[in-house]
C-alpha cells in the first residue's frame, strides 16, 4: 500500500507518495486548497478535475500553494519583481519565501496556473526550481488581448522550461516574453469517465441545458420553445463560487448525462473585449461531448473544430438564433439524436479526456508517459469501440 510523508512550509504543503512502480519523481503544484481569492471560481473546478485525473492515474506528488495572487503581499512582490527584472534583466528573481526542506531528486514540476499573475506564486517556491530538473506551467485560459498589458512581459518566465497555453494565438506573444521556454498549445478536455452516461440510449429528461455564459436572445427563444412543448430547460439562476468544487463537478456531470441538447456557444461569446473576434472552443464543448449531448449554438470556428476534433461538432446557429426552434425539434427525435450522440461519445473517449492532454504534455516535455495515463487512454479507446458496436 502506498504511504505518504508530508512537509509544510509557509507557502506549500507537499504530500509525498512512495511509489516504487515509477522510476521518475514528479510534483504537481496545485491551488485547489486556497482560502479566499479566485480558487473557488466555478471555471477553475474543471482544472482541479484535470489535476485529479493526473494524480489518480500516476500517484504524482501534490504540492498545495498556501497563498494566492490577489493577496496584497503577493501583489507587492509582483510589483517589486517586475521592477527588478526591468532594471536588472529578465532572469532576475526575488528571494523565496518558502524555507522548508526541499523535495530532493525531482525530475519535473508541473504547475497549473489560473493566469499569468500566478507565476509569482511559483517564484516564491524557488527551492523547488533548484530541486527539479525541469518545470512546466499550464495556463489553460489566457487571451491574446490579455497579453497586450505591458506588465505581463516582465513576469518571472525564467523559472519555466515549458509553457502550455490553451489558445494558439497566445503562443507568439509568450515566445517573445519567455524566449528560453518552449511554448505549446494544450486544449481543455473533460473527465470522460465522470461525464459519460452509463447507457447512451437511455431517456434524457433534460431537453436543453444552458450552463455558464448566456446569450439573452437564445435564452428567451429556448424558454418559449420549452414552455410551448412542456419540455425541461435547465439553466443557471445564480452566479458565484462553488462551495465544494468536487460536488459541483459531479453535479454538473449528472446534469449533462441526462441532457439531450446542450447550448455550446464559442468561448467568451458575450465578451468581445476579451475574445477580440476569436471564436475559440470552450471547455463546455468537451463536457458536452463526453456526455453524448447534442451541441448547438453560435459555434467556434469550423477550422478550429476540425484541427482539434477532426470534424465540426456544434450544430450552428446564427447570432440571432434563427432556426433555433426547428433545430430543437429536430434533435428531440431519437433517430436524429442517437447517431450524433454515439459520435460525440466516441470522439471524447478517443481523444478528449484529461488523460489525453497530460499524455501530450509529457511527450512535449520529452518525458515518458506514465503507465497509468497509458492504461486510462487504452480503457477509454475500448469504451469508444463499445459505443460504436452498440450503434452498429
Amino acid at each position: 500500500m502506498s504511504t505518504y510523508r508530508a512537509w509544510r512550509t509557509t507557502e506549500c504543503y507537499v504530500q509525498r507518495r512512495d511509489n516504487r512502480n515509477h522510476s521518475r519523481v514528479y510534483l504537481l503544484i496545485s491551488q485547489r486548497m486556497k482560502t479566499g481569492g479566485p480558487a473557488g471560481h466555478l471555471a477553475y473546478a474543471a482544472w482541479y478535475e484535470a489535476e485529479d485525473v493526473l494524480c489518480g492515474a500516476t500517484g504524482i506528488q501534490i504540492g498545495l500553494v498556501g497563498s494566492h495572487s490577489e493577496q496584497l503581499p503577493v501583489k507587492a512582490r509582483r510589483v517589486v519583481g517586475r521592477a527588478a527584472r526591468r532594471a536588472l534583466g529578465p532572469g532576475q528573481l526575488l528571494p523565496p519565501t518558502s524555507f522548508g526542506p526541499p523535495v530532493a531528486g525531482l525530475d519535473h514540476v508541473f504547475f497549473l496556473a489560473h493566469g499569468v499573475w500566478d507565476l509569482c506564486l511559483l517564484e516564491q517556491l524557488r527551492s523547488l526550481r533548484r530541486s527539479a530538473a525541469t518545470v512546466s506551467v499550464w495556463i489553460p485560459e489566457v487571451w491574446p488581448r490579455d497579453l497586450q498589458n505591458p506588465k505581463i512581459r516582465h513576469e518571472c518566465y525564467s523559472m519555466i522550461d515549458h509553457l502550455f497555453v490553451g489558445i494558439e494565438e497566445a503562443v507568439d506573444p509568450f515566445a517573445s516574453f519567455a524566449p528560453n521556454a518552449d511554448i505549446h498549445v494544450l486544449k481543455p478536455a473533460a473527465d470522460v469517465t465522470k461525464f459519460a452516461p452509463v447507457d447512451p440510449f437511455a431517456h434524457r429528461g433534460i431537453s436543453v441545458l444552458g450552463i455558464g455564459r448566456r446569450d439573452p436572445n437564445q435564452h428567451r427563444q429556448i424558454l418559449e420553445w420549452a414552455n410551448t412543448r412542456q419540455a425541461l430547460y435547465m439553466y443557471d439562476t445564480v452566479k458565484g463560487k462553488a462551495a465544494d468544487w468536487q460536488e459541483h463537478r459531479s453535479a454538473l456531470a449528472g446534469y449533462y448525462q441526462h441532457t439531450n441538447i446542450a447550448v455550446c456557444n464559442f468561448a467568451k461569446h458575450d465578451s468581445p473585449a476579451i475574445h477580440g473576434g476569436l471564436r475559440v472552443l470552450p471547455g463546455r464543448l468537451f463536457e458536452g461531448l463526453a456526455s453524448g449531448a447534442i451541441l448547438i449554438g453560435v459555434p467556434p470556428d469550423e477550422a478550429r473544430q476540425r484541427r482539434v476534433l477532426g470534424q465540426t461538432v456544434v450544430e450552428p446557429l446564427d447570432a440571432s438564433g434563427n432556426g433555433l426552434a426547428g433545430l430543437l425539434d429536430r434533435f428531440s427525435h431519437p433517430h436524429e439524436a442517437e447517431p450524433i450522440r454515439i459520435r460525440n461519445l466516441a470522439l471524447a473517449c478517443r481523444g478528449h479526456d484529461w488523460a489525453h492532454r497530460w499524455s501530450a504534455a509529457f511527450e512535449a516535455i520529452g518525458l515518458p508517459v506514465p503507465f497509468g495515463l497509458q492504461n486510462r487512454i487504452e480503457d477509454l479507446a475500448k469504451r469508444a469501440d463499445a459505443y460504436e458496436e452498440m450503434a452498429a
